[in-house]
């Protein structure tokens, strides 16, 4: 994931999230990588489309980043309380199919639940940074988390560096030839990637970026932009279509039957 800051408005903040996705190596070789890291790696040039269709330079607005946060945070709090409905149901549930159908729903919700909340304390606590604020007004200590924003470039700065850490350990491990320091060195890099993919997955949990798309954030509105291609945004305007047709006919009052 590469951040390039740049003055406004000559361009806008460019997040390319163009790495393999979260669950494989962060090392492989991929596009729009940060230029220390396509240096080690020396990937291949990238394929240009055949079809100029198929150039993503159109921005899709996906989110901003306050809407981001509260959606997350909502649905943490609408899980939360949800587990403790479930939970008291399943102390009144009768028949073993309803305490099996509200255990099966109740498991899940704590999967959810559990997933959100580990991706927010990391996109919001990275670190265990531990800054204070005090307000003298109402004799309150407060923790300070900082902007969202700031919390997002924090998350992807670390990601970036645990990544082109990766990198840098995998060619010092094909340097060395003394087996036990291979070893040392291999240890370095499965710790460190499981630290990337945890981070990356947080980062599309709470934001909705994906480490294999590509995103242009802007300062001014606080928003991120995926980069799509004609043929998609002409793909994604017939998928709405569709759905507009199928919501349209479920809103249509069925006909009485003949005679009645």
């Amino acid at each position: 994931m590469e951040i390039t800051t740049v003055r406004w408005p000559a361009l806008l903040i460019s997040l390319a999230l163009a790495s393999a996705a979260y669950g494989a190596d962060p090392a492989a070789p991929a596009p729009a990588a940060a230029p220390a890291a396509a240096e080690a790696a020396k990937p291949a040039e990238a394929a240009k489309p055949e079809d100029p269709k198929d150039v993503k330079d159109k921005l899709l607005k996906l989110t901003t980043l306050e809407q981001a946060f509260v959606r997350a945070d909502r649905d943490r709090k609408q899980l939360a309380q949800f587990i403790v409905q479930e939970q008291a149901k399943l102390k009144n549930a009768t028949t073993d199919a309803d305490k099996e159908k509200i255990a099966k729903d109740l498991d899940e919700a704590k999967k959810k639940f559990q997933t959100i909340s580990i991706a927010m304390d990391i996109v919001f606590g990275i670190g265990n940074r531990r800054d204070y604020e005090y307000n003298d007004v109402k004799s309150t200590v407060y923790l300070r988390v900082g902007t969202v924003e700031e919390c997002f470039g924090h998350a992807v700065q670390v990601r970036d560096s645990l990544k082109k850490f990766i990198i840098d350990q995998k060619a010092l491990m094909d340097a060395e030839k003394d087996k036990a320091k291979q070893d040392e060195i291999q240890k370095k890099i499965d710790n460190a990637t499981k630290q990337y993919q945890i981070m990356a997955a947080s980062l599309q949990v709470v934001f909705g970026v994906t480490p294999q798309r590509n995103y242009e954030y802007n300062p001014q509105n606080s928003t991120l932009y995926l980069k799509v291609s004609e043929n998609e945004v002409a793909k994604l305007k017939e998928q709405l279509a569709k759905l507009q047709e199928e919501q349209a006919a479920k809103a249509k009052p069925e006909a009485p039957a003949p005679g009645k």
